[in-house]
């Protein structure tokens, strides 16, 4: 006869993981910033099209929010080690609820403008560079050794909020306007104080005689440089934020200039790529085997460079409205379901390839690479000003595929001169 014990069936990793406390606090603030995030990023995007009708512009809109990655993530990283994650989470909140309290007045008070709209972006791009190294960060010092299913599952809700986001922020600007966009975004960020508040999280993790600031940095700089697949990692998620993440900022134009939609409209054809990703992510993180993580990680980013590709050529000869609106959803629905095998794997073969003293300076140094997305935005925008939005996103498809071409040259020629080297000789 079998014990009581035996005849249980074993709980499964994301049950245990929402079962914490701890860990759902700090889960559900990643969901509901990032609803916010991609709620204004459509907000933003349909609306500085509108007043200046530049694809430029546009794309510079994402490139406001990614230039604090680029500069922050890193530095970011080494003080997450250093003062209390904590009192750098609660930090970052309030900074962003006393943005969007007062973009709300410049908004009701009729007095938004471009140059504004940019500046607010950058203060987001600020709490949004905090993400990676120490919230994240939280999620998998939380997750109890069931990392992979704490990264999917974060995945899997980043992608859901892709879908709800821009479909908030399509009804929001259509019906109360920028206003309103910023006064929920407000309410939306007060709820993550709140979230942050009750949560009980760990503290640093670097002893009282810690190393320089800058050494601290550096270390962990040198960390990825020397640690061979961190560094290939790394080099795919340059390739993915400068080539495939970018086409994103041509939805609000391609709904808007080549479909002719409406702004709820250019919310729903971009939420279908939301819900294509969040399909994926919750696929994976239900799913993925250890064995399989790399090749789903790369076979995301081939997945979502052609299909871009793809898009680019669609915009261009798809006949009738109808069939160009559907015809473009679904291309979009597979977009997300590629960059969702890109971004479930990005953050856990990270997390698994850093030691744990290393784990939030390679996290940040992981920041600074996604933050190389900023090259792609203007890239793809200045191509759309100049060629149109079809051929923008034909050119940065066969972009990225060449570099990851490049790539898998590169890594092979290292391999064949590994093989090659004989071994030192024992002293």
């Amino acid at each position: 006869m079998s014990s009581p014990v035996e005849d249980q069936p074993p709980t499964s990793p994301i049950r245990t993981l929402v079962r914490d406390g701890n860990f759902l606090c700090i889960w559900l603030i990643g969901g509901l910033t990032g609803v916010i995030r991609w709620f204004q990023l459509l907000a933003f995007g349909v609306y500085t099209f509108e007043t200046t009708g530049s694809p430029l512009l546009v794309a510079t809109i994402p490139i406001m929010w990614m230039l604090p990655l680029t500069f922050l993530g890193p530095v970011i990283g080494v003080i997450a080690d250093q003062i209390s994650r904590k009192v750098l989470l609660g930090s970052s909140i309030t900074m962003i609820i006393t943005v969007q309290v007062g973009m709300a007045f410049i908004a009701h008070a009729g007095e938004l403008s471009y140059e504004l709209l940019a500046l607010a972006s950058i203060l987001s791009g600020l709490f949004w560079a905090t993400d990676m190294p120490i919230r994240r960060r939280l999620l998998g010092d939380l997750s109890g050794g069931h990392v992979s299913a704490a990264m999917g599952l974060d995945s899997a809700t980043g992608n859901a909020t892709r879908m709800a986001g821009p479909l908030l922020g399509g009804v929001v600007l259509e019906t109360v306007g920028m206003f309103g966009v910023f006064a929920v975004s407000a309410m939306f960020y007060s709820a993550c104080l709140v979230l942050m508040l009750i949560a009980r999280l760990p503290g640093t993790i670097t002893p009282a005689a810690a190393p320089s600031f800058l050494r601290d940095l550096a270390s962990g700089v040198r960390f990825v440089i020397g640690d061979r697949p961190l560094r290939r990692i790394l080099i795919i998620t340059i390739v993915f934020n400068m080539w495939g993440f970018p086409f994103t900022s041509m939805i609000p134009i391609i709904g808007r200039e080549v479909l002719g939609l409406s702004p709820f409209y250019v919310g729903v054809i971009s939420s279908l790529e939301g819900l294509g990703a969040f399909i994926g992510a919750m696929m994976i993180a239900i799913l993925a085997k250890p064995a399989f993580f790399h090749r789903i990680y790369l076979g995301g980013v081939l997945l979502n460079l052609s299909t871009i590709g793809y898009l680019g050529l669609l915009t261009l000869v798809a006949g009738g409205p109808h069939h160009s609106f559907f015809s473009v959803s679904m291309a979009l629905m597979v977009t997300g379901i590629a960059s969702a095998c890109f971004a479930a794997m990005q953050g856990t073969l990270t997390y698994l390839a850093a030691p744990p003293e290393f784990r939030s300076r390679v996290l940040g140094v992981l920041t600074l690479c996604i933050g190389t997305g900023p090259i792609g935005f203007f890239n793809v925008g200045w191509m759309a000003e100049q060629f149109g939005v079809s051929a923008a996103l034909a050119i940065i498809s066969a972009e990225g595929l060449f570099a990851l071409l490049v790539l898998w040259v590169w890594g092979e020629s290292q391999d064949q001169v590994e093989k090659e080297t004989p071994p030192r000789p024992s002293e």
